[in-house]
């Protein structure tokens, strides 16, 4: 079973030997990979709702790589069409964020490197079959717990625990779903306080 500590301590192993680990990584998704997805903003999801929950509308897919590349997303796929990893271009084809994926029965893990080689984070998503049940993150400023709660096959919301490094406890919110009769109609994050963010639409 993983916990925070776990990360941190993949975190501090993976930060202390970067470089490597970044050309292991890419190395072997390249090696790995049997399709590509190219889009303009983020499209596939790994995790339910992911883009939506960042504040993000549903990216664009495209044929070939745009001429005004920033925020384009390249996604890399194996023989299962799963993600091995995504390459996410910033300001010029010289920026390029990369995220890898590692699977298991489980759980994924994701770690995701910044343009210059920096980790920005480690992440694990728990799975009980196909099902993520919990997300684990551990980040260059914080970290976070957030455990999945379900209505039957609905997504009804999302417990998180997260917190900066320095801070000596958690802040606490719900990020919570609902749905019509075409889908999902909204999401908003419900704080300890009564403050709600609207994150979609």
């Amino acid at each position: 079973m993983y916990s925070l500590k776990d990360l941190e301590k993949k975190f501090s192993e993976i930060d202390s030997k970067r470089d490597y680990y970044m050309g292991a990584y890419l190395s072997e998704a390249q090696s790995r990979s049997r399709d590509t997805i190219i889009s303009k903003g983020p499209l596939c999801n790994s995790r339910p709702y992911e883009s939506e929950r960042a504040g993000f509308k549903r990216g664009k897919r495209l044929k070939k790589i745009p001429a005004s590349i920033k925020n384009t997303h390249v996604y890399h796929l194996d023989e299962c069409a799963r993600i091995l990893f995504v390459e996410i271009y910033g300001q010029s084809e010289n920026i390029i964020n990369k995220e890898f994926y590692r699977y298991s029965d489980e759980c994924v893990e994701r770690t995701y490197f910044i343009s210059t080689g920096k980790l920005r984070n480690v992440s694990v998503s728990l799975l009980e079959g196909d099902t993520v049940v919990r997300d684990l993150n551990w980040g260059d400023y914080g970290c976070s717990d957030s455990s999945y709660i379900y209505d039957g096959h609905l997504l009804d919301k999302v417990i998180v625990q997260q917190k900066e490094h320095l801070a000596s406890c958690f802040n606490n919110f719900e990020t919570r779903f609902e749905y019509g009769d075409e889908g999902l109609l909204r999401i908003i994050n419900v704080f300890s306080n009564g403050y709600e963010e609207k994150r979609f639409p």
